[in-house]
């Protein structure tokens, strides 16, 4: 651990902090700077950064929890954090001297895209890069951002396998891209999702690398396959998410003024059933996610490579997680009634960021196709599961 100290209180003693900025957030966009600051002198945008170059290198369970947690708060700040998380994860295939280039100041923040949108032409040392790429979050913030590129060489890409291009991940420094201002969206408005353009930039190789390059770390978190790390921890985000929307109903319950004959809403048989079962569901998701990822994390520290099966149960919790959480923030939004559609309402907030979340692609339907597959005795499709 880092002597930055305990990042699961760092992310609890900003909770005041960011709820306090909720409106700034989302009118702006992105995370105004106290809060930014709050997350740089917490350790926050590290979790995921070898320890070697000062990250935290914290457990993929405390990562979870931290976004989790943030999350409750504002699902744009944990968003935006959690995309701190892979480039740091990424550095496993970066050599030391490019790792302690990128990383070593403790200050910085990185933004990504996965998109293979550009393109990085064969130069001299390294590759000229261009493109636009889109859903870039955090990129106002970031000192570097990761961009994946197709490799050019002569008249066309260089191929891994027929109809396979071959793909390159190349940092670029602040100062090397333009931002174009296309975040004008619903569910996470302050992420700051906006598109970069790079127009014929020279990276060294040595700050370029692929998803198959061989691992430089062997520690625990880096012998976990990313993919599955990024997916707990947005499921986590959906927990922290559908958190914030129960308490809210259950402080609603306590002061909304029945306009209506009736019994008052927490009076109420069907909103009483509706918690209690929301409340189990998403608390017996939390323990198969953890479990899962515990167990997960467990193969990895001793050095052994996660089973299939491993991963199915794994990546069969995050799909779970995530569904479920989305399941709950909806009945919770729906039973609050009118008051949910007024923006100063955390359920108004939640509703649409749950909906964004769960559209990002490790929380897509094929995850838990694969996981099916390995149930039902075959092997996995995908290269990254």
């Amino acid at each position: 651990m880092s002597a930055v100290g305990d990042p699961l209180s760092a992310a609890r003693g900003l909770r005041t902090t960011i709820r306090g900025h909720r409106q700034e957030t989302e009118q702006d966009r992105r995370p105004p700077p106290p809060v930014v600051q709050g997350l740089i002198e917490g350790g926050l945008f590290r979790l995921m950064v070898p320890a070697d170059v000062g990250g935290l290198e914290v457990e993929p369970v405390v990562a979870l929890q931290v976004y989790e947690e943030l999350a409750a708060a504002e699902a744009s700040v944990a968003w935006v954090t959690w995309n701190n998380a892979l480039p740091g994860l990424l550095s496993r295939h970066l050599s030391d001297a490019a790792r302690t280039e990128l990383f070593s100041d403790r200050r910085r923040i990185f933004a990504n895209s996965t998109r293979p949108s550009g393109r990085a032409v064969v130069a001299e040392g390294g590759f000229r890069v261009s493109g636009r790429w889109s859903l870039v979050s955090g990129c106002e913030l970031a000192d570097w951002i990761a961009l994946m590129c197709v490799i050019t060489e002569g008249t066309g890409p260089r191929m891994m396998a027929p109809g396979v291009p071959e793909t390159r991940m190349a940092y670029v420094p602040r100062g090397s891209y333009r931002i174009l201002d296309t975040w004008h969206v619903g569910g996470l408005r302050g992420t700051g999702s906006h598109d970069v353009v790079v127009e014929d930039v020279f990276v060294p190789a040595e700050r370029t690398f692929s998803f198959f390059d061989p691992n430089q770390i062997d520690r625990p978190l880096f012998r976990m396959p990313w993919v599955s790390a990024a997916g707990a921890c947005c499921a986590g985000m959906c927990l922290g998410i559908a958190r914030a929307a129960t308490e809210t109903l259950v402080e609603l319950s306590a002061t909304k003024v029945q306009v209506d004959p009736g019994l008052g809403l927490r009076d109420r048989p069907s909103v009483q059933a509706m918690v209690g079962s929301s409340a189990a569901g998403l608390e017996a998701a939390r323990l198969l996610l953890i479990d899962a990822l515990g167990d997960f994390w467990s193969a990895c520290s001793r050095g052994a490579p996660p089973t299939d099966m491993q991963r199915a149960r794994l990546w069969g919790g995050i799909i779970h997680t995530a569904r479920t959480s989305k399941a709950v923030v909806t009945s919770m939004y729906e039973a609050a009634g009118v008051s949910a559609l007024y923006n100063d309402c955390v359920l108004e907030r939640a509703h649409r960021d749950i909906h964004a979340v769960t559209q990002h692609i490790v929380l897509a339907q094929s995850w838990l196709e694969e996981a099916g597959r390995v149930r039902l005795g075959l092997k996995p499709n995908h290269p990254l599961f």
